[in-house]
């Protein structure tokens, strides 16, 4: 068995999809479920962020006007899908989806499946200009077939490539940073990049708090939620799991 992670890069105006995302860089997007044969892929995903950013994010994707499975907005593409949210919330989506009934999609799925038949897992993951694909794949076939008829049919303004995981190790994890309150993962995300969990600090908690335009009170409440959340994570994860892995492992 290998695992197969294909990445692909856009440029602004090269996907439709993809814009949204690189416009509203707070949004996530995660796979919760995707299913592919030769009759079709059918999917649920889970958007996060900001309410305009779901708002913009829902009206591409289920608008039917673009292929949300292709790398790029291919004219080829003859496969029609349906979408439908299934749960809203005011920081979350999660949309259903299937596209079908027809005999061309340029996407890692569809590809997939024609290069090494049903059987597949994927995951896939959505931030910025950047979308991951991660396929687990029976026995040890080669993959540079899959890879140049993918990379071959890419518009302009995308670019792929193509890693290797020697041993899988994330399926069966679901839970994410996607799944803390926007306002949290802002500030915990901020609070790294600046330096503040560093030893020692390269900046402090009013830096932090002045590049999020909040008050210190208030950015120290939402760290302090999300380093709770993170522990009991860790708790949780240790005890489902058995013992935690080292470094080395990752």
């Amino acid at each position: 068995m290998r695992e197969y992670v294909l990445t692909a890069t856009f440029e602004s105006g090269a996907d439709a999809v993809a814009d949204v995302f690189i416009d509203h860089p707070d949004l996530l997007g995660r796979a919760l479920h995707i299913t592919a044969s030769s009759a079709g892929i059918w999917r649920v995903d889970r958007f996060v962020g900001p309410a305009e950013a779901l708002d913009a994010v829902e009206a591409v994707y289920t608008s039917g006007a673009v292929c949300n499975e292709c790398l790029g907005d291919h004219e080829e593409c003859t496969i029609t899908a349906e979408y439908e949210v299934v749960r809203e919330g005011p920081e979350s989506r999660v949309i259903y989806g299937y596209s079908g009934g027809g005999s061309y999609c340029h996407s890692v799925p569809f590809h997939a499946g024609r290069a090494f038949g049903d059987g597949l897992a994927f995951d896939a993951r959505r931030r910025g200009n950047v979308y991951e694909w991660r396929v687990l794949v029976p026995g040890d076939p080669p993959i540079g077939d899959l890879f140049d008829d993918l990379r071959d049919g890419l518009p302009d303004g995308i670019s792929l490539s193509l890693g290797q995981v020697g041993t899988p190790s994330t399926w069966g994890t679901t839970t994410t940073l996607a799944d803390l309150p926007h306002e949290q993962r802002e500030a915990l995300e901020a609070a790294v990049d600046l330096g503040y969990y560093e030893t020692p600090r390269v900046a402090d908690l009013g830096e932090v708090a002045d590049r999020l335009g909040l008050a210190k009170s208030t950015l120290r409440y939402r760290l302090r939620r999300a380093e709770a959340w993170l522990t009991e994570t860790v708790v949780e994860s240790h005890e489902v799991l058995g013992a935690p892995r080292s470094v080395a492992e990752d």
